[in-house]
């Protein structure tokens, strides 16, 4: 069982631009450092007064239980996302955390991460895990150009292969992402593959999945007003026309095989 969601408050150590478009913002707070599991997020509040009167959700990217500290990595898109983009060292800002199901199978020997933009943020967390485990890590990051390959420098510290695509060429292979992973797979095995950020690699993953070789995995997102499954705005619907899961609740990752990608 995942432990509970705390509601508490915690104090910028550091808010940084580092990417493009992007907020690099590093928290100390005690009880989410202490019990966040990969794959699991936050909501977050850090304005004043009432506009937005809703929290957003964000992948948590790391955390390090001895320091205290959390760290998200937010597109800067949006009144809530351009005000917490105006946060500096020492602003408080509210928390509820963690949520989602966590990620605790680490029964495999090779991950491939096929992840784009600020996607990448939902799977430093679980790459870093399986690295400190003794599992093969193998990185595709995409991205428009080359001042929006979100958290690279986290991925690549974790990674036994690291690959880059980008649209324009500015850095890396001039192109989809799809066709480094399928050139790398026609070569190695993967066991698993876990991906967020694009539809497309949605679709692909769960094309390599049917196949019956590597077990597939999507993260999604959706609208969230509170983050634990009370307002259902997160729906995602079910493989086979079953109904929905929450994706706060049930995911935000899934077996690809399970969720309908439109």
């Amino acid at each position: 069982m995942n432990k509970p969601p705390v509601f508490t408050s915690g104090t910028v150590i550091r808010a940084l631009q580092a990417y493009e478009g992007y907020l690099d913002l590093l928290i100390r707070e005690e009880k989410i450092a202490g019990s966040a599991l990969p794959g699991q997020f936050v909501m977050i509040r850090g304005w004043a007064g009432d506009d937005p009167i809703l929290p957003r959700p964000f992948d948590i990217v790391q955390v390090d239980p001895l320091q205290h500290t959390v760290r998200l990595v937010i597109k800067i898109e949006g009144r809530a996302t351009s005000l917490l983009s105006l946060l500096r060292a020492g602003d408080k800002v509210r928390l509820t955390g963690p949520l989602g199901r966590g990620i605790k199978d680490f029964a495999f020997s090779t991950l491939g991460l096929l992840v784009r933009g600020v996607g990448a943020a939902a799977v430093v967390y679980l790459a870093a895990a399986a690295y400190k485990r003794g599992i093969r890590v193998y990185t595709f990051l995409s991205a428009a150009t080359a001042g929006r390959l979100v958290c690279r420098n986290y991925l690549q510290s974790v990674s036994t292969h690291f690959a880059i695509a980008t649209d324009d060429g500015s850095e890396g292979f001039a192109g989809n992402a799809i066709v480094l992973l399928d050139k790398f797979m026609a070569a190695r095995r993967l066991d698993r593959i876990y991906t967020c950020g694009s539809k497309r690699f949605a679709r692909h993953v769960k094309k390599i999945d049917a196949g019956g070789v590597t077990a597939g995995f999507v993260f999604l997102e959706g609208p969230m007003a509170c983050g634990m499954g009370h307002c259902h705005g997160c729906a995602a619907e079910k493989q086979g026309g079953n109904g929905y899961f929450l994706v706060c609740k049930e995911g935000p990752h899934f077996p690809v095989s399970e969720v309908v990608i439109p």
